[in-house]
């Protein structure tokens, strides 16, 4: 594969993020359906939990801290976002202690929040990237 070709597989780290979201807003759907229908919201919550954690823990540690070198101006919205991370870690605990409607409104309202203002500031920025690897920005529940 040549430098043009990674160039294309890897110039769309903003596209990810925001597949990334749309996937992780499809897993609170999911989580809505089976509340909705009496399923056991086991599987369905930790399924949820573990894929937003793993999504913040990969933009803690690989995605921020590269923005943060390239576009010192993004600190204090970075900063923010990793404050969102906390908040919203501590939502998904309380979730799994407790799956409610109230609950995942909560958190899903907080989430929505917090994806809308990442793609408006971050997408653009991300895109420019030149190929570096993988971010570990994508979101995968099993599913095929």
């Amino acid at each position: 594969m040549g430098y043009n070709d990674e160039r294309t597989r890897f110039r769309a780290y903003g596209n990810q993020l925001i597949g990334a979201h749309l996937r992780l807003r499809e897993m609170v759907d999911d989580l809505y359906d089976a509340l909705d229908e009496g399923r056991d919201l086991r599987l369905y919550c930790l399924t949820l939990c573990a894929a937003v954690t793993d999504h913040h823990t990969a933009e803690d540690t690989n995605v921020f801290p590269l923005l943060a070198e390239r576009h010192p101006e993004l600190a204090d919205f970075l900063a923010g976002l990793r404050r969102d991370h906390q908040v919203i870690a501590g939502m998904l605990h309380r979730l799994e202690r407790a799956t409610t409607t109230e609950e995942l409104d909560g958190l899903s309202a907080v989430l929505e929040t917090h994806f809308i203002g990442e793609e408006k500031r971050l997408t653009g920025v991300l895109n420019a990237l030149e190929p570096l690897g993988d971010l570990g920005i994508e979101v995968t529940d099993g599913r095929s």
